[in-house]
């Protein structure tokens, strides 16, 4: 039995989850939907061609709970899954979740009431994270309730860092201001492109504090994009985004703080290829880097950084072996 909504809000959330494989945890997230104290949901279940239990998991839960809709589709990924429930959606707000995640049972009433409140576009919580032993932390980013546009929230975004702007999982965004933005398929960090779309539009966006999403974080997560297979996707994504915001026309001392930040995020994920003797996928991050150093080098913020990336522009790897040695 759900706790009682304490809010006199009531519109139609659709909730977009996307599922393969995930008889383990599902469960579990679709209890969590169904302790929610808002409960005008829409709840939208892509089966993204599951072998697995998942399948009759999606539809048991589907003959009980009447807002639940079920689509079943060929293996295609996340981002095509994603893209589905939102041609699906009718809700007035949208919301993405993972399907081996939960919400704290406020989850929906906090958010809905923070974007009713503040004319919201997209609302931002912050997140508990889950490793594989079940133990639970929470990030490191400082939480605080605030209301900024979407040039604050491009900042927190890609100036600054916070991944808990990057991921689709804890918003909950006014349809209205995501039409015509989609995931883009066959991208790792898909969500990461979707919101550098969300905030080039000119809207309101708003963090709460409260932590209401629980993330199960894994090796290669989005939290932590560093795997063999996808680290020369996340360079490319990265490389990207700035063209996106770019093509915008931002204020040029955001654009500048972007280009610095993405240029050092490059430069990392060479390092770490090398740090990990990844040969090929190091040298196409180099290319990556050498290519947007050259389209970006009048931006780079800073006399040092400019000459740091410089130094990684004309000689990478002396670079690389320099900063390994500074830290053994």
């Amino acid at each position: 039995m759900a706790e009682e909504n304490l809010t006199s809000y009531n519109d139609l959330i659709s909730v977009v989850i996307p599922v393969y494989n995930d008889k383990k945890f599902l469960p579990e997230c679709l209890q969590s939907l169904h302790n929610q104290t808002h409960e005008n949901l829409q709840i939208i279940l892509v089966d993204d061609g599951s072998t697995d239990k998942t399948y009759s998991i999606c539809d048991n839960w589907a003959k009980n709970d009447k807002r639940i809709h079920v689509i079943h589709q060929a293996r295609s990924g996340v981002a095509a899954a994603r893209n589905a429930g939102l041609y699906s959606a009718k809700g007035e707000y949208i919301s993405f979740i993972d399907s081996d995640d939960y919400l704290d049972s406020h989850f929906y009433e906090k958010m809905l009431k923070a974007a009713k409140d503040n004319n919201a576009d997209v609302v931002t919580c912050f997140e508990r994270l889950i490793d594989r032993k079940g133990n639970t932390r929470i990030s490191i980013w400082h939480e605080m309730n605030r209301v900024g546009d979407n040039i604050s929230f491009l900042k927190e975004f890609l100036a600054q860092g916070n991944p808990a702007a990057a991921v689709v999982w804890n918003k909950l965004y006014k349809k209205s201001f995501i039409e015509g933005i989609s995931f883009t398929r066959g991208n790792f960090l898909e969500s990461m492109l979707f919101n550098v779309e969300a905030g080039c539009k000119k809207g309101t966006f708003v963090w709460i504090k409260d932590r209401l999403y629980y993330h199960r974080v894994y090796e290669n997560s989005e939290l932590n994009p560093m795997g063999r297979q996808r680290i020369v996707s996340t360079v490319r994504t990265m490389a990207k985004s700035v063209d996106i915001i770019e093509s915008h026309k931002p204020p040029y001392d955001l654009l500048c703080q972007i280009k610095t930040k993405a240029l050092w995020k490059l430069e990392q994920g060479y390092s770490y290829c090398l740090s990990n003797d990844w040969i090929e996928e190091g040298r196409k991050v180099k290319e990556i880097y050498m290519r947007n150093y050259d389209k970006w080098k009048s931006n780079i913020v800073g006399t040092a950084n400019r000459m740091k990336l410089w130094f990684v522009r004309l000689l990478p790897t002396i670079f690389f072996l320099k900063k390994k040695q500074n830290s053994d």
